[in-house]
């Protein structure tokens, strides 16, 4: 088997990762069948998540967007009884975030079904196929600690995950 070149490579894992998650996140609004949010909104949830507690220019940092932007995206949670915001102790001029129990079930849900129609369609694939997904996940975690470790990506420029090009 021939290897590709590195700049074909790059653009043939971004374009079909790009499509895997256009198409299972399709799958996945069928079968839940909830008006989907913005993917602005839905990576605010996320890092909530991951990082309960935090603070509007914290959630700003970590996504390299303006603190206002994440503040009016919270807003717009809050308002669909999503965010919950709590003065905190030390410093009520500040407010920590933290996800209500609808947002905690919708991503809950979301993960989940996700999960199963990944599994289901993995159980079409052969031996060989899926030991050879098997062995790309450690190579597709260090691209992502990569990616994670440099939001810059290395080129200088910042993008929060709902901006950057994926070619949509």
């Amino acid at each position: 088997m021939r290897a590709l070149s590195t700049p074909s490579l790059a653009a043939g894992l971004s374009s079909t990762l790009s499509r895997l998650r256009r198409s299972l996140n399709r799958r996945v609004r069928a079968a839940i069948g909830v008006p989907p949010l913005p993917e602005a909104q839905l990576e605010v949830l996320r890092l909530v998540q991951r990082r309960p507690a935090t603070s509007i220019h914290d959630a700003a940092r970590e996504l390299g967007v303006a603190s206002n932007t994440v503040s009016t995206l919270v807003h717009r949670l809050t308002e669909a009884g999503l965010i919950e915001r709590e003065a905190d102790p030390a410093d009520g001029r500040v407010a920590r975030l933290s996800l209500t129990p609808a947002a905690a079930r919708r991503l809950e849900t979301w993960r989940n079904r996700r999960h199963e129609i990944l599994t289901g369609l993995l159980r079409s694939f052969g031996e060989d196929d899926l030991e050879s997904l098997a062995t790309a996940l450690p190579v597709l975690e260090r691209l992502v600690t990569l990616l994670e470790s440099e939001p810059d990506g290395g080129d200088g420029r910042v993008l929060p995950a709902w901006e950057a090009p994926d070619g949509a």
